[in-house]
């Protein structure tokens, strides 16, 4: 029968097991989310690699050295696979709890490696000894598969669970730094005392293997953590879980401005996965992506959409700038109600046209462009005649689809780059860029055009008087407006005594 005997030796693994053990006792009462319940496996498995090492070191006998030996590895295989778990809960905590199958994957070739080690005696795959004989640690000959999946896998699952941490680290300023440090010691130093003692390297008396031991005294400060911190509690999860779920798009950028993170609606906004978006610059993921400055928002236009972008700088507790954090809100129905508005206040409900407001703002812009590039503009001012015999006859209803009519043909009838306006009641206007005084006949000729067409389709007492001056030969502004009324007016009177001459 197996004695075992505690040597001074070993109380090195022994404090460490007890440190363990209280902590996982601790974290058993917090196992609500599964961060915890990672951390929890953690623990659990540091204490089976402590406790089966405790036990092979102090055994009387060689086969309960070798036995108690073999049962460590049940702690050496799963830590790292616990590990990368708890990085990948801190770093993105949903969905809750993981799925399954990511996890049996992860334990494929851990529990494969378990299997080749206990049935070494029948393959010897793992160690080569001596048929017939009980092996002793440390002078077994360790075969290529040792070195791939006992050594190389596990720290394999380490070194990628420190890449997941380090471009958080280096985005994370503050408690969030913190956080993350003690992680990565938490891997790094074991790591480091391991590949010591493969190697040769007395590290702990006795021969006792200090990995554990060390990984122990890691956890400590990461335990602690979860009071000082917050590492295991619901707030930071909680921050990141909102963060996911917003309806901005979150960008966080490094100092030299290379995405480090990207939410769920980021990613979509690029089109790629955020795993592709990390290392890569905005200007190369987006290429009409402006300049933002800090102190205003910047509004973006990629396609149809709108987009409003604010850009704030991460900084330390010394005010050292360590990166930025770009949010991009979709604005494109505030934009479309915005320009709706504009356009209400600036045109004409009935006919469309432009109203006396944009016809005012308009004037002063063309006056002065056709003044800076020494070209002509055309001012026409326009009156239907007899509207008001129209609307007493036959009702308003029927003067307003002549005045609708009326302002649908006229844009139709002149250039693109002319502009037609309904100024209120029964009064139009025109601006007509390049337009010089030579073209006057054609303009009436048009107006007169109108006129035929709408009286065809139903309004055959339409009539219209029309006045044109001309900048800059003959004023500007309300000068030009003034006269060109002038001149509508002298012509509304000729028509008026024609009729009466008719009558």
């Amino acid at each position: 029968m197996t004695q075992f005997t505690l040597t001074p030796d070993l109380l090195p693994t022994l404090l460490a097991l007890l440190v363990t053990l209280l902590m996982a006792g601790n974290t058993m009462h917090r196992t609500a989310h599964a961060l915890q319940r990672a951390f929890l496996a953690v623990l659990l498995a540091t204490c089976v690699w402590l406790g089966a090492d405790l036990l092979s070191l102090s055994a009387s006998d060689a086969q309960g050295r070798w036995d108690w030996g073999l049962v460590q590895f049940l702690g050496i295989l799963t830590i790292p696979v616990a590990w990368l778990v708890l990085v990948q809960r801190h770093l993105r905590p949903m969905p809750e709890p993981m799925p399954w199958p990511r996890v049996l994957a992860l334990l494929a070739a851990p529990l494969l490696t378990l299997a080749l080690i206990w049935t070494n005696d029948r393959h010897g795959l793992i160690w080569q000894y001596p048929a017939g004989t009980v092996p002793v640690w440390g002078e077994v000959g360790r075969q290529p598969l040792y070195w791939l999946l006992i050594v190389a896998y596990p720290n394999a699952l380490l070194a990628w669970g420190a890449g997941l941490l380090l471009p958080a680290w280096r985005a994370g300023h503050g408690a969030e730094r913190h956080q993350i440090t003690l992680l990565l010691l938490a891997a790094v130093l074991p790591t480091l005392v391991n590949t010591a003692y493969l190697l040769g390297v007395p590290v702990l008396p006795g021969g006792a293997t200090p990995a554990p031991v060390v990984f122990a005294l890691c956890l400590v400060p990461v335990a602690w953590g979860m009071l000082r911190y917050g590492l295991l509690r619901v707030a930071p999860l909680a921050h990141r879980q909102v963060v996911e779920q917003l309806a901005d798009a979150v960008f966080v950028l490094d100092a030299r401005g290379r995405i480090l993170e990207a939410n769920e609606r980021a990613a979509r906004l690029a089109g790629r996965p955020p795993a592709v978006l990390r290392g890569v610059r905005m200007g190369d993921v987006f290429q009409s992506w402006p300049q933002v400055a800090e102190d205003r928002p910047v509004e973006w236009r990629p396609g149809s959409e709108v987009w409003e972008l604010r850009l704030s700088t991460v900084r330390n507790a010394r005010g050292n700038a360590l990166g930025q954090a770009v949010v991009a809100r979709d604005v494109t129905e505030r934009a479309q109600e915005h320009a709706r508005v504009q356009r209400l206040a600036s045109e004409d409900t009935l006919t469309g046209l432009g109203n006396r407001r944009a016809f005012e703002t308009d004037l002063a812009r063309e006056t002065a462009r056709a003044q800076r590039h020494g070209l002509p503009l055309a001012v026409t001012m326009i009156d239907l005649d007899g509207l008001k015999a129209v609307n007493d006859r036959q009702g308003h209803a029927y003067g307003d689809a002549l005045l609708s009519a009326f302002g649908r043909a006229l844009p139709g009838a002149f250039r693109p780059e002319d502009r037609a306006y309904r100024l209120g009641g029964d009064e139009f206007a025109l601006l007509l860029a390049h337009s010089a005084t030579e073209g006057e006949g054609a303009i009436h000729d048009r107006i007169a055009r109108i006129v035929q067409r709408v009286q065809a389709q139903g309004f055959p007492e339409m009539g219209a008087s029309v006045g044109v001056a001309y900048f800059p030969g003959e004023g500007a502004g309300e000068a030009l407006v003034h006269l060109a009324d002038e001149r509508m007016y002298a012509q509304k009177a000729q028509h008026r005594a024609a009729r009466s001459r008719a009558s």
